[in-house]
């Protein structure tokens, strides 16, 4: 049998990721009118899950969708991916799309819209190339400025992703794993799937403003607590990341993945942090330990009989 590539869900309906598709002449399509959110799966178990739910939930009121079924069911839907898909370790995909216009045309009044809810599941992956998670990632600061909060709410988890996309090909054509980009102003944001974190002086600091903030990014706030170390946010300019003593990079796709050269100049000694591998470590010891986890396999039945066995 061949190996998996994914499951899909749209429209009551399960099939192979390559078989999935989506009208071209709805807004998220046309206009990238779509949020979403991506959950890890180890070991058989979501991360999280209620923190992603809540923060979907959110992107959705604020861009005005109501996905077309209630979160019971998004739980079960995203687990029977998984399960149909024979994943124990995947990232999940749930969006709410616009949905058409009223007759079906590119332009119209997106109060008269009928929203959708999709679902994937796919193979687990890491945001930089996985050995990076031992060896350092190499990342790079370009000209590539993130949109900024009054354009585009970045606390929204969506796909205006211009900026993003452009950045990427500015590190890979310097030959690094991902791009870290600048706010207008010229402080550190964020990279593409990734929020930056930098020690200094036995302190850990993450950008606060311009940014989405990630899951990931809040689990690394509990393991500093975990080992001593302060977190706090920070606005953070690129001299602070070429003068840390650490940095690292936080992620669903890849936990914690310490960060070893920036642009051409390697980090302190160009070697991963001794916390920066501590933190690694311990996020995925932590996880091994059932921490905020979720068993795929409790809401593989439906909502309905789940409701009824409760009673």
């Amino acid at each position: 049998m061949a190996e998996s590539k994914g499951v899909a869900y749209r429209k009551g309906e399960y099939m192979a990721l390559d078989e999935a598709r989506i009208d071209i002449v709805d807004p998220a399509v046309t206009k990238s009118d779509v949020v979403f959110d991506a959950i890890s799966v180890w070991d058989g178990n979501f991360f999280r899950l209620e923190d992603h739910l809540e923060r979907f939930r959110a992107s959705c009121e604020y861009v005005r969708m109501t996905p077309p079924c209630s979160e019971d069911e998004i739980r079960h839907i995203m687990a029977q991916c998984v399960e149909r898909a024979g994943f124990s370790e995947a990232v999940v995909f749930i969006l709410c799309t616009r949905g058409r216009y009223a007759g079906g045309v590119a332009f119209g009044d997106p109060r008269t819209c009928e929203n959708e809810f999709i679902a994937y599941a796919v193979p687990y992956y890491w945001v930089v190339p996985k050995e990076r998670a031992q060896t350092g990632t190499h990342l790079w600061i370009g000209e590539t400025r993130r949109a900024p909060d009054a354009a585009i709410n970045q606390r929204v988890k969506n796909f205006n992703r211009m900026d993003l996309t452009r950045a990427q090909f500015e590190a890979f054509d310097h030959g690094a794993d991902a791009p870290l980009l600048l706010s207008m102003d010229g402080y550190l944001t964020e990279g593409p799937g990734f929020n930056i974190w930098i020690i200094k002086d036995r302190k850990a600091f993450t950008p606060g403003e311009n940014l989405l903030e990630g899951i990931t990014r809040r689990a690394v706030f509990d393991l500093c607590g975990e080992i001593g170390l302060s977190a706090e946010t920070a606005n953070l300019k690129p001299e602070d990341l070429h003068r840390a003593d650490e940095a690292f990079i936080s992620s669903s796709a890849g936990g914690v993945i310490p960060v070893t050269r920036i642009n051409d100049r390697p980090i302190a000694n160009g070697a991963p942090g001794l916390t920066s591998c501590q933190l690694r470590d311990r996020y995925w010891e932590r996880r091994a330990e059932g921490w905020y986890a979720t068993p795929v396999a409790d809401w593989l039945a439906a909502p309905q009989a789940q409701a009824a066995s409760a009673e």
